[in-house]
């Protein structure tokens, strides 16, 4: 083992992101962020020991932070602090350390000794992983000014020196990959197997085996790495565009931005169902519906993919309906919840576009923490699904499994063991790298058939992919503006996905779309001319991001004069200006007020965060003295239209009720201001849908549209049960009538769904045509009503257009009282509209489900005769008898001679005793080999027990 000793850049994070520096010279250094004096603090890194950066007393009368982050993760064994007047004493009573993989969870300071060094004072400690280096400067414990000239770590690295392996031939790509994957681990030693599992801004590989690094980025809405590449709107908006077409393009362009910085994977897209709008990162999400999550996170999927990289969908799974809407609190989800609404999207996307890697959440299901989930892990997502690709950990959640979150792991080497055995094989943190696992790994103490088998599941795809042939993975430049990115082309690509996003849902007197000729415009609030991009954003570029208050300057004539005050904070209440903008409103002919969250990139700080990762709320108000300026403009008696720029829904009931107009435009990206301002003035058609419900009130929560019927009544005593606004709903410019709706049983089990829709309207528009579906009685209480499929469908004015479905029995399928899918007959109601049906929510809640006029949809009821499940077979093929160390084996071919697809287990009880169970999934007529091993040397009989069949074989 080697010391490399590198200078670092620092990077602050945790609340003192500001205006981050890059290092000037190529040594592992990402950024460089300080809390104050930030104009400075490049002098730290610029080997120069006569330039420094200065604390001043008054700044150390309160903490002031660091962030050193590293370009390569690695084991930090020492810190050397060159500084001015400061002896050692001093320095142990100022600094606390922190050295962590996950910035959003440092953990607790770690002890160190300090002595004096030629270079400065160092820091020794016992080998730490990770990526993020944070200091600490504590206030008051200094009285006088500190310098700090120099900062420089060492650390450890591994050497994966030549093993004098004689045999390479896995290196061979015309050996077939079960092969190849099987020669390399022969080579490899334990300890290189879990060092191939660790994570480092992606997976390092082993050079000295030949094993190919992967660099991954995350990319959610955008390349979130470095500064410079497109920041397209984030997914909430993409999911209230409803146009698949739209977002399979953005995909393909965030997917030409990730090749050229020579990223191979994307920790994307978010295919949580986000059912609490408190939680933090509903904006991630594509909104609460499984079938619109399927489709706008499948088109993600298949245009990113389309590029030949990889993706990694997330959080698997469940993650999206926390208990409170507090991040990662499991709120004890049944299977029959899972299979029906959280499972949904990674299960159809997956069928369709073969994902090759996922990432597991940090919650549990069924009360085990999906770290060591054999049910999710391996029953349902491999041996169901069949997927072939490899896991990687949420940051830290391997870690969790110990007493810093589940306790169900004593130490990290349990911990290890545990996710291991369930094949989590790339570990985002710091538990596989932790010399006692890696001590336990080499001693045998974990299992090495578990560690063999999640190493393989890596390799199968870095050989599948022809990575070792042909690696397109280069270390990020972080200072680097890649060819392609941010380009004329993906810049209108992302103002057409924030137009296309932007939903109105007050438009009273018809007041938008404004005259571009109006005299005076006041132009109000804390995201007026602060745009919000959202999490996992990149470092911003100066002028980037084009607020509303810039898109409307630039939309309107030479005649209108607009007005600007910001009047509040987006959380603060000490630097409200409320009575300038009353006054400025008061004076103007139209107010326009931008409000909601502040959400960004991290490379900002010193602000106060109200939505993103790790940043739920408990309650839907506008957050600090946003609703009181709200209030007050209001007041003036001028015309307020509303533009909600936020990750989650919010309670606007006094806006609904006051405002003139109120358009959401949620983190629409850098090109949001000029969308807005195109909605604005009518340059655009406003056509967005709400992925999400608007409830009335936060009391009312969980509140999402497809909820399954009552048991007694629907509404509080004080509230009603009805949304503030309903999911798909959205307003248009011009309108749309609904004509001929037909459903069409067919004798294969489809219905066959047509409807037209005509612009009755004098402008041409966008309508998103929304097919839900209602299984009036069951044998099993189902929702209200599903949504099934959908289209966005532009229109000229006078223009009809038929749109067609179809439904599949699939589609019409649900979970019986015995957990099995099948479909039964009986009345369905069909409905067809521009947004979600409306009800009155009493009893007979499905009887009155539907449209109150032609305007909005039609709806219809079938008569469905037919009745479709599985029928599952088992047949003994073939035994293979235990020689020397291999067990006996017998291989169970299992048929599904019915007529609908359906997952099933099947047990092995050898002599009375079960001993193992595997699960399928199989299509009508359609067939698997199912192998079982028998560790038991002498057996008198073997049964295969499914839920209603037996088969036994006799030794």
């Amino acid at each position: 083992m080697s010391i490399k000793k590198l200078n670092l850049s620092l990077a602050l994070f945790s609340g003192f992101f500001f205006q981050p520096c890059f290092a000037q010279q190529d040594n592992n250094i990402a950024t460089i962020s300080g809390s104050t004096n930030t104009a400075a603090i490049h002098h730290i890194i610029d080997h120069n020991t006569k330039t420094f950066w200065k604390i001043s007393p008054k700044d150390l009368t309160s903490d002031q932070q660091l962030l050193l982050t590293l370009k390569n993760s690695g084991d930090v064994k020492t810190i050397t602090i060159n500084a001015i007047d400061l002896d050692m004493k001093g320095l142990e009573k100022l600094l606390d350390l922190y050295i962590t993989y996950d910035p959003m969870n440092p953990g607790n300071p770690i002890p160190y000794k300090v002595s004096k060094q030629s270079d400065g004072y160092q820091l020794s400690f016992d080998p730490v992983y990770g990526a993020h280096i944070k200091l600490v400067l504590k206030g008051r414990k200094l009285t006088r000014s500190l310098q700090i000239n120099e900062i420089s770590i060492a650390l450890d690295t591994k050497q994966n020196a030549a093993t004098g392996i004689v045999d390479k031939s896995y290196l061979n790509p015309n050996l077939p990959i079960e092969e190849r994957v099987k020669k390399l681990l022969a080579v490899m030693t334990p300890a290189q197997k879990i060092d191939l599992l660790r994570e480092g801004w992606g997976i390092p590989g082993i050079p000295s085996l030949g094993i190919p690094s992967i660099m991954k980025v995350e990319a959610i809405h955008g390349f979130s790495y470095g500064s410079g590449a497109t920041i397209f709107p984030h997914s909430i908006a993409m999911g209230a565009t409803w146009n698949k077409k739209l977002i399979e393009q953005a995909a393909i362009a965030i997917a030409d931005e990730t090749k050229a910085a020579n990223a191979f994977q994307a920790w994307s897209p978010v295919l949580d169902v986000a059912q609490d709008p408190r939680w933090g990162r509903c904006e991630e999400t594509y909104g609460e519906d499984p079938v619109l999550v399927s489709q706008i996170g499948g088109a993600w999927i298949k245009g990113f993919q389309s590029r030949g990289l990889i993706t990694t969908p997330k959080h698997f799974a469940a993650h999206g309906a926390p208990l409170g809407g507090r991040d990662s609190h499991d709120i004890g989800i049944s299977e029959r919840e899972m299979r029906e609404i959280h499972l949904v999207p990674f299960r159809d996307i997956f069928k369709k576009y073969r994902y090759e890697s996922l990432m597991m959440s940090y919650n549990d299901f069924l009360g085990v923490p999906v770290g060591k989930s054999k049910t999710l892990l391996n029953d349902i997502l491999r041996e169901e699904w069949g997927f072939d690709g490899f896991i990687v950990s949420d940051c830290g959640a391997i870690s969790n499994m110990t007493s810093k979150k589940h306790y169900t792991a004593l130490d990290k080497v349990e911990a290890a063991s545990d996710a291991l055995s369930v094949n989590i094989a790339t570990n985002c943190g710091d538990t596989y790298n932790d010399p006692k696992v890696i001590e336990a790994v080499v001693n045998g103490q974990i299992s090495p058939r578990d560690l063999d088998n999640t190493c393989a599941t890596l390799l199968r795809v870095m050989f599948r992919n022809g990575l070792f042939e042909h690696n397109p993975s280069q270390k990020l430049d972080w200072k680097k503006v890649y060819p392609g990115w941010n380009s004329p082309e993906h810049q209108q690509l992302a103002r057409q996905v924030a137009r296309e996003s932007i939903v109105l849902l007050e438009n009273k007197n018809n007041i938008l779309p404004l005259s571009k000729d109006i005299r005076d415009i006041a132009v109000i609030g804390p995201g007026a001319d602060d745009l919000q991009p959202g999490d996992y954003s990149p470092e911003l570029k100066p002028g980037q991001l084009k607020s509303v208050l810039q898109g409307i300057q630039k939309a309107v004539s030479q005649k209108t004069r607009v007005h600007y005050e910001k009047g509040c904070d987006f959380f603060s209440k000490e630097h409200s200006t409320i009575q300038k903008a009353v006054d400025l409103a008061k004076q103007s002919d139209i107010a326009i007020l931008v409000l909601g969250d502040q959400s960004t990139s991290e490379a900002i700080s010193g602000i106060q965060k109200t939505s993103g990762e790790n940043h739920d709320i408990a309650t839907l108000e506008l957050q600090g003295d946003q609703q009181r300026l709200l209030e007050a403009v209001v007041a003036t008696g001028k015309p307020v239209i509303l533009i909600l720029q936020s990750g989650r829904p919010y309670n606007i009931s006094f806006a609904s009720a006051h405002c003139a107009s109120i358009l959401v435009n949620w983190l629409p990206g850098q090109e949001g201001g000029p969308a807005t301002a195109d909605i604005l003035f009518g340059d655009y058609n406003p056509a967005g849908r709400l992925p999400m419900t608007f409830p009335k009130h936060v009391g009312q929560l969980p509140l999402y549209y497809n909820f399954k019927t009552s048991g007694r009544r629907y509404e509080y005593s004080d509230m009603e049960f009805y949304p503030l606004y309903r999911f798909g709903y959205g307003l248009s410019y011009t309108t749309f009538k609904y004509a001929n709706l037909i459903a069409a049983p067919q004798t294969n089990g489809n219905i066959d769904v047509s409807v037209e829709v005509s612009n009755t309207g004098r402008t041409a528009g966008d309508e998103v045509v929304q097919l839900y579906l209602s299984d009036i009685f069951a044998s099993v209480k189902t929702r209200v009503m599903e949504l099934k499929d959908f289209d966005r469908i532009h229109l000229a004015p006078g223009q009809t257009k038929q749109v067609r479905f179809t439904l599949t029995p699939y589609d019409l399928s649900l979970l019986n009282d015995k957990m099995d899918r099948v479909v039964e007959s009986g009345d369905f109601k069909i409905m067809v509209g521009g947004a979600s049906p409306t009800f009155e929510a009493k009893d007979q809640i499905k009887d009155h489900l539907g449209y109150q006029q032609d305007t909005q949809g039609l709806s219809t009821t079938v008569k469905y005769v037919q009745n479709f499940a599985a029928n599952f077979q088992f047949k003994v093929l073939e035994t293979v008898p235990s020689t020397g160390n291999t067990p006996f084996t017998v291989s169970v071919e299992v048929s599904n001679s019915g007529n609908l697809t359906d997952a099933g287990k099947l047990a092995l009880f050898v002599d009375e005793n079960k001993t193992d169970e595997k699960s399928f999934e199989l299509d009508p007529q359609g067939k698997k080999i199912i192998s079982f091993e028998i560790e038991q040397p002498t057996f008198k009989k073997l049964q295969f027990v499914g839920k209603y069949k037996t088969q036994t074989y006799t030794n």
